[in-house]
């Protein structure tokens, strides 16, 4: 009789783990593209531009101009959740996960 394989465990994000995650993956590029944030957060593409859009609405991130491409920067408000976000994370004992860079 084969034995089935466990699935490898996934910690489901929260939607605090998803606003810092983006907000994150922008300070790091500093004027960051849609697609760009998307695939370094491992969002499709639609949910990350709602998610953005969300941000935006609650004053964490703005949205530029770059010759005609719309980038994505953090505002003050959106360091200061960041900050606060690290900070609830080390107090509970969650690591903060690395964005996917480069990709």
């Amino acid at each position: 009789m084969a034995k089935k394989k466990k699935k490898a465990e996934r910690i489901k994000r929260t939607r605090y783990d998803i606003y810092a995650e983006l907000i994150r993956v922008i300070y790091i590029y500093g004027y960051c593209p849609l697609t760009r944030a998307a695939r370094s957060t491992n969002m499709p593409v639609d949910r990350a531009k709602d998610t953005i859009t969300e941000l935006m609405e609650r004053g964490l991130l703005e949205e530029d101009d770059d010759e005609g491409q719309r980038v994505y920067s953090v505002t003050v408000r959106g360091h200061q959740y960041l900050e606060l976000y690290k900070r609830m994370a080390a107090l509970v004992g969650i690591p903060v996960p690395d964005p996917i860079i480069g990709m």
